[in-house]
């Protein structure tokens, strides 16, 4: 086992234990300390820490929390629900985590069930920080979306069950979304899949690779008539405008998949380490 140098940083009635176990200096905090800590918290405001499945110890190492869910899936997890993940140059954040879709390890940033009656019609800083409820719609959030894929390289799969309840799908094998400094654009690599590519092919709408982000209040399509955004009823990486669309609370659109008398009923935005990653060790 290695070694541990423990020690203790106290201000006042603030206690902060530290140790280093190997060469990594680990802080030790309370389940409520983390809570604290987490950076899109407001997305599970009506919860306490008691839904977050890897932060039920009375202490918690911040320094092993996972990176993302798929290094939350090596390290033994198999339970889907919320975790808090730490991804390099990202503060906490709160995901949900498929354990169990297709090898399980998922970190999902969008889910949109038509079911759920959810509205879409957000401005740019809602998009920016996130909103709704990971455990169902929601938008993780543009920023920690950049902050996540920023460290790491990852596979993004866009999941779309249609109007007869089939499940298809469409990865491609590298995903980022940029900074806030170029719109958050979108960065997409080669397609596979059986949705048919709706993203990175040239269609009569434009292509939504390479695009920025538009919000109701933000236009950055190339539409020069119109607001994509806002004639559409949510964010999206609008040209001019759309050959998919997954952020609309009455249609979700994908190209020769999703049409007007048989409408996609679900669609989600999930990614996974493409297998260029070098994770630390987690222990959560």
């Amino acid at each position: 086992m290695a070694n541990k140098v423990p020690g203790l940083l106290c201000h006042l009635a603030l206690c902060l234990c530290f140790f280093v176990h190997g060469d990594i200096a680990v802080t030790i905090s309370t389940k409520d300390e983390v809570y604290a800590k987490i950076a899109n918290k407001h997305m599970i405001a009506n919860r306490d820490g008691a839904t977050l499945l890897n932060v039920q110890k009375p202490v918690i190492y911040e320094e092993y929390l996972a990176r993302d869910c798929r290094a939350a899936f090596l390290h033994g997890r198999r339970q889907n629900g919320l975790y808090v993940i730490r991804p390099r140059f990202s503060p906490l954040l709160v995901v949900y985590c498929d354990m169990e879709y297709d090898g399980g390890g998922w970190t999902v940033l969008h889910k949109n069930a038509l079911k759920e009656k959810t509205t879409w019609s957000h401005n740019w800083n809602d998009y920016r920080i996130g909103f709704g409820d990971p455990l169902g719609n929601h938008w993780l959030g543009n920023e920690y979306i950049y902050l996540l894929t920023r460290g790491d390289a990852f596979t993004v799969r866009f999941v779309i069950i249609d109007g007869d309840g089939n499940t298809k799908y469409a990865d491609y094998h590298s995903f980022r979304v940029d900074g806030e400094d170029t719109d958050y654009s979108l960065r997409l690599g080669n397609y596979s899949g059986n949705a048919g590519d709706a993203l990175t092919s040239m269609g009569e709408a434009g292509i939504h690779d390479n695009m920025k982000f538009s919000a109701q209040d933000r236009d950055n399509d190339r539409r020069t008539t119109s607001n994509c955004a806002l004639d559409n009823g949510g964010g999206w990486w609008f040209d001019n405008c759309y050959s998919a669309q997954l952020t609309n609370g009455n249609q979700i659109y994908w190209e020769g998949l999703c049409t007007e008398t048989s409408n996609c009923k679900l669609a989600s935005i999930m990614i996974k380490p493409n297998g260029k990653n070098c994770n630390i060790p987690s222990r959560y």
